[in-house]
């Protein structure tokens, strides 16, 4: 019945001169839409919005400047301590009027036929030396902690050096010290200061004591309660000399310094020196 259906369809179309398809052939769009590949997502399913939020590093940033914050202001602390005890012109890393300071200070230890050598730097030592006989200005320097050579800045061994025939009139042939470079901050009246002590820069020398021509030791615990005349005799010739900066001793530190005497290094590098 269905074929004469057809039939009749297709009479009806010739007389009308229209051609028509056959049944098969209208069923075919529906099979190919479901073989045909998926529609392409619409634009705005293209767009990754919550990929490219995620993307941005919005919060990253910002957690990045409040590092940068506490380190700006770390830096005005560390300027507030350390630079309080430094000498005049002090920079780190060394300046180029710190290098030339230095440079003329190891022409005077020539000068003076100091047998020095140059060593690695360490801490902020500006100009590492080590003294190879432990002589400076005819006076022995004897560790009592551990055999040398030891690092010192240069201007430490040159205000020695200066210093040594002064020492050496008074009656003094060897110096026994506890440390010179080490590094830590200022203690004095029994506290710790934020400020860079001198013996981070081998600038500063802790004596616990001095040897006289007859053998003599001036124990620094022991005798300065007593008036050594040697130990006094010392200390006086440290505060007069312009090459030292401080001298703390049990009369002005007795809680820190009861038992040695601390001197440091006065240099300047405000200017480089003329060569």
């Amino acid at each position: 019945m269905v074929q004469a259906m057809v039939r009749w369809r297709m009479a009806l179309a010739v007389l009308a001169g229209v051609t028509v398809a056959p049944v098969a052939a209208l069923a075919a769009p529906a099979e190919a839409d479901a073989a045909a590949p998926p529609p392409a997502a619409p634009k705005s399913a293209k767009k990754p919005v919550a990929s490219n939020k995620a993307k941005k590093p919005v919060a990253s940033n910002k957690a990045k400047k409040p590092t940068k914050s506490r380190l700006g202001k770390a830096k005005p602390s560390s300027r507030r301590g350390p630079a309080t005890n430094m000498p005049r012109g002090f920079t780190w890393p060394p300046s180029k009027a710190m290098l030339a300071a230095e440079a003329a200070c190891e022409r005077e230890l020539d000068q003076a036929s100091v047998a020095w050598k140059p060593a690695s730097r360490e801490g902020h030592i500006a100009d590492a030396v080590t003294i190879e006989d432990a002589t400076l200005g005819g006076i022995a320097y004897v560790s009592v902690y551990r055999p040398g050579p030891h690092k010192l800045d240069c201007q430490l061994a040159l205000a020695l050096a200066t210093i040594g025939p002064t020492l050496y009139a008074a009656g003094v042939r060897e110096v026994h010290f506890g440390s010179i470079y080490r590094w830590t901050n200022v203690r004095v009246g029994g506290q710790t200061k934020n400020a860079l002590s001198r013996h981070a820069l081998g600038l500063a020398m802790d004596v616990v004591s001095f040897v006289d021509a007859s053998g003599r030791d001036a124990n620094v615990a022991k005798d300065y309660g007593s008036d050594d005349p040697l130990l006094l005799d010392v200390e006086q010739a440290l505060n007069a000399s312009r090459a030292f900066r401080l001298v703390l001793t049990p009369k002005n530190d007795p809680i820190s310094h009861s038992d040695h005497f601390h001197i440091e290094a006065n240099p300047t590098y405000a200017a480089a020196p003329r060569s």
